[in-house]
């Protein structure tokens, strides 16, 4: 029996598992630039609110991807006649055969938008890229760990260098649910409590915003396939052994079983963010000046002291 879209049976694109709903290309189009549109809307309004700031330039981190090409799009529905300007910016962590590529994607996004998009590489920042950083300092686990570290770095100093008052990623449902399971597993508060999107606003750390957080990767993938964006897809060639695999493939495991896993993870999640206090102010790095936790050297000194002294 022929099962058309549950709005008007028109022949469908996708059925959600975790809704039952079944949808065409155009009520499917309705459908997820409602929701990310509503969801990028009460982040910003929260932020606002509980910051008392005014929203006059937003940047976002584009990585040439899926979920970032579709977070650029979503962001400049949302805008609209808002006098809000909007700037990309990309992290370049001089991946041989990979990072180029995508980068060509993310400025031909931008170009066709007309967003201003802003590159930024490891080099700049530490004086080599990453395949050298491998190299000189291999890591004693996946390379993943030292890459999130220089590129949270990256994109936080080129948001404040060019004055956003926050700061949009991709990260959607997957990404989101995985984050909070690993913390759960590790037990990790404080990093839950840190989790974005942020709705307040801490000196020198420039807040992010994730529109994308309630929408899983499929559907992210088909929304960029039937809009016909320029998207890099392919996966990094240094990801293969990072732990976030495993929590993928468990969540993936679940969902399959208990369709709406994901979305239970995000709900829950977000009970316990509304009972916690606004986070203690970050201490400044005693030798880089940049947020931290501690009154210790921050991470990034750490562990890239040699290169940067």
């Amino acid at each position: 029996m022929f099962m058309g879209c549950n709005h008007c049976k028109e022949d469908p694109v996708i059925s959600r598992r975790y809704s039952g709903e079944i949808l065409c290309k155009s009520c499917f189009f309705k459908s997820f630039e409602k929701n990310a549109n509503k969801e990028l809307r009460k982040q910003v309004n929260l932020l606002i609110k509980n910051s008392n700031i005014q929203i006059k330039k937003i940047g976002i981190g584009l990585s040439g991807g899926k979920d970032s090409t579709v977070a650029l799009h979503i962001l400049k529905s949302y805008i609209g006649e808002r006098n809000i300007d909007i700037i990309g910016l990309s992290v370049d962590e001089g991946i041989a055969n990979y990072r180029s590529k995508s980068l060509d994607c993310a400025a031909y996004e931008c170009d066709k938008l007309g967003i201003e998009l802003e590159i930024f590489s490891y080099k700049e920042l530490i004086g080599v890229t990453l395949g050298e950083l491998l190299i000189e300092k291999p890591p004693q686990g996946s390379p993943c760990s030292p890459c999130g570290i220089l590129r949270r770095r990256s994109l936080n100093q080129m948001a404040k260098r060019s004055n956003v008052d926050c700061l949009i990623l991709g990260h959607n449902l997957d990404d989101f649910a995985q984050t909070v399971l690993m913390n759960h597993a590790r037990g990790d508060i404080a990093r839950l409590s840190r989790m974005a999107p942020h709705k307040f606003v801490q000196k020198g750390f420039v807040p992010r915003l994730l529109p994308l957080r309630r929408l899983p990767e499929q559907e992210v993938y088909l929304y960029s396939i039937l809009k016909e964006m320029e998207i890099h897809d392919g996966d990094c060639p240094h990801s293969g052994g990072a732990q976030r695999n495993t929590f993928r493939d468990l969540l993936m495991k679940l969902e399959k079983e208990q369709p709406g896993t994901r979305h239970s993870l995000v709900n829950g999640m977000e009970k316990i963010r509304e009972n916690m206090l606004k986070p203690e102010d970050l201490t400044p790095c005693p030798k880089c000046g940049e947020p931290s936790g501690s009154s210790e050297p921050c991470i990034f000194c750490r562990e890239f002291n040699t290169f940067i002294a």
